[in-house]
């Protein structure tokens, strides 16, 4: 097995923060999953798969155990009469995934463009934005369970998708090793999103799904850090869902907070505005870390910075929101190996 030790995960995460991995190991096929599982147990040590490292805080003192770089990366279509399946390892770029599909003119995930990450990510965090989910496209996903080294297949009605979450994050001993994704033929563009309307307005030609994919990128990119100049996971927290009786609460103390209703009659806040508009966070600073200025919802770190700092950066964050809304905010960026 090719095993290497004390290798610094801060080069494997676009936070570039992190310590070492005691042992990290790349896999490249199922069967190699196979392989690292049966490592760490014989050795009695934690195994814990890492994708692209976009949605992740690793703590200053590293990992203790077997970090396993997920690189399964082919991309394979079935038709399927009116639809089409995308099958791709848990390894492949998202971005990859999306110019796959939109080469092939399939719409589904064209929404879904500009978000780093992989497919096994993707999955794992139910990545959503304007208005598009991965869950509205999920076949299904090829697993291992790293507790029994078995492999099995998780279907669209086990997955327990919801917001930024799923049957995978709750369920860490599942490694992923590939996703299919049922993709449209039939032109079906979703451009409702209040920015892709004023892009069309402006010109914008939004009828195929890498004219979709293109326009976003270039939203995306006014309001998200270059990951290849700054330290950064994207969103760090959650829009908050809470009941109705508390937004109307909060609509009557802040005229014109964003409310977005959700199916289980619960209501979904903007936290950017929150941040922005009554807090007056944008851009607002603490040592090497801040809040970036055009979406306060991103938090970026500097050279430098640490992942205490970030941490207590972020409490601080969450401890503000709390005392002018009374909302616990919860962070979308997890820290790896807790």
């Amino acid at each position: 097995m090719n095993l290497q030790e004390n290798i610094s995960l801060a080069l494997f995460t676009t936070f570039h923060i992190g310590g070492p991995a005691r042992f990290f190991r790349e896999a490249s096929t199922e069967e190699e999953i196979h392989g690292a599982i049966a490592y760490a147990q014989e050795h009695n040590l934690a195994l814990y798969p890492l994708g692209a490292g976009s949605n992740i805080l690793v703590p200053d003192n590293g990992v203790d155990g077997v970090v396993l770089k997920i690189l399964l990366n082919n991309i394979a279509f079935e038709n399927k009469s009116d639809e089409t399946l995308l099958i791709a390892g848990a390894g492949v770029p998202w971005e990859n995934i999306v110019d796959a599909a939109s080469e092939r003119e399939l719409f589904g995930i064209e929404n879904l463009a500009g978000i780093p990450g992989t497919m096994g990510g993707a999955a794992v965090q139910n990545i959503g934005a304007y208005g598009a989910e991965f869950s509205k496209v999920f076949d299904y996903a090829d697993v291992v369970n790293s507790a029994t080294n078995e492999s099995s297949r998780i279907h669209l009605a086990e997955a327990a998708f919801a917001y930024r979450t799923s049957f995978f994050k709750k369920h860490r001993e599942y490694i992923i090793v590939r996703v299919a994704l049922r993709l449209s033929k039939q032109s079906s563009p979703n451009i409702s999103y209040t920015d892709l309307v004023r892009a069309q307005a402006a010109g914008t030609q939004l009828s195929t799904p890498r004219e979709i994919a293109s326009a976003i990128r270039s939203i995306r990119a006014t309001k998200f850090p270059d990951i290849t100049k700054e330290g950064t996971a994207g969103s760090f927290f959650k829009n908050p869902i809470i009941s109705r009786c508390l937004a109307d609460s909060l609509i009557a103390r802040f005229p014109g907070l964003p409310l977005f209703p959700q199916e289980n009659g619960m209501m979904k806040l903007s936290l950017a505005w929150i941040l922005d508009h009554i807090l007056s966070l944008k851009g607002f600073s603490n040592g090497l870390v801040r809040l970036y200025e055009e979406q306060p919802l991103v938090i970026v770190a500097h050279t430098g910075a640490t992942a205490a700092e970030v941490d207590i950066f972020a409490n601080e964050i969450t401890k503000y929101v709390l005392s002018a809304t009374g909302i616990a905010i919860e962070r979308e960026v997890e820290t790896f190996c807790v």
